[in-house]
């Protein structure tokens, strides 16, 4: 074969260092039924960054908003059960847009109107203790690396040594993480950074016996292609982990404003309640991940007591 063929096109065993030290290491099954990947060709012309070149093969818009139930989901979901994790306690893994008072904060308390979705009373009714719980690995500034680092753990909540991660799981206990980085990432981390702390994110959750569901995040207004660059990094970790992803980019993106506030990176709304689920309150950014993040949590514990 010609030298210029070879290093025009590599083909690489796809394969993750991380993945391969989990204790719940499975065959990776892809979402959106496509079939698992043992091999892929991957065009690495002028030294293009493997990272890159696999993020571009993701078209976002070919994965649903909602996820998908998937072996690995399952497999971690009875793991952690085992260990005695709370099947109804979730944890909120994120920057400023994953912070308590917005986010589905008002289903916990009590403060909400489900109207055209009351099918969801059932989860809401399942999960609203936990709503309502402060979060210790979501703040303002918090990147997919920071997370991991106990410089930004809280003190009076955190074990010496402990990150904000693994203080939040040890602290609640959770059955389920709702994880969402990107918007602080984009301008803080190399898409490289942000791919291998956001895969550390995952795999230290597997660990824990604690489900990972991944979200996609809001279309940064000033970063537009960076917001495309790092959600496609989203997927694709999503994909190599086997993991539910709610694809939030997808639903905000029909919105005025994709969604976005005046700052251009902020969730907008609400208009009247973030807990309320009507129109027009659901054409602004809280609200509308409040219902898609109560959706997505819908499927996976109809799948977990079928299962």
């Amino acid at each position: 074969m010609p030298h210029s063929v070879i290093t025009h096109l590599i083909l690489i065993l796809v394969f993750c260092a991380i993945l391969a030290q989990s204790a719940f290491i499975q065959p990776a099954a892809a979402q959106n039924g496509e079939k698992p990947l043992a091999f892929e060709a991957v065009d690495l012309n002028n030294g293009a960054d493997l990272v890159l070149a696999r993020a571009a093969a993701i078209d976002l818009t070919a994965y649903p908003v909602l996820p998908a139930f998937t072996r690995r989901a399952e497999v971690v979901f009875a793991q952690g059960q085992t260990r005695g994790r709370a099947a109804n306690v979730i944890s909120k893994v994120g920057d400023c847009n994953s912070t308590e008072w917005l986010f589905l904060h008002a289903f916990g308390l009590d403060q909400y109107d489900l109207g055209d979705y009351a099918v969801l009373q059932p989860v809401v009714d399942h999960f609203s203790e936990s709503f309502a719980d402060r979060t210790y690995a979501a703040h303002n500034g918090l990147n997919a690396q920071a997370v991991l680092d106990s410089i930004w753990a809280d003190p009076f909540a955190c074990e010496p040594g402990e990150s904000p991660l693994l203080c939040e799981y040890r602290v609640h206990n959770p059955g389920i993480a709702v994880i969402m980085f990107g918007t602080n990432d984009l301008v803080t981390l190399t898409p490289v950074q942000f791919d291998q702390g956001l895969r550390q994110v995952v795999h230290q959750t597997i660990q824990a016996g604690v489900v990972p569901l991944l979200s996609t995040f809001p279309r940064h207004l000033t970063f537009p292609e960076q917001s495309i660059l790092f959600n496609q990094i989203v997927v694709r970790v999503a994909r190599d982990f086997s993991i539910p992803l709610i694809n939030l980019w997808l639903a905000l993106e029909p919105l005025p404003d994709h969604g976005i506030a005046d700052d251009n990176f902020h969730l907008n709304g609400p208009l009247t309640r973030a807990g309320d689920l009507s129109q027009p309150n659901l054409q602004t950014g809280y609200p509308l991940r409040n219902l898609v993040t109560l959706q997505a949590l819908d499927v996976l514990w109809r799948a977990f007591g079928a299962n």
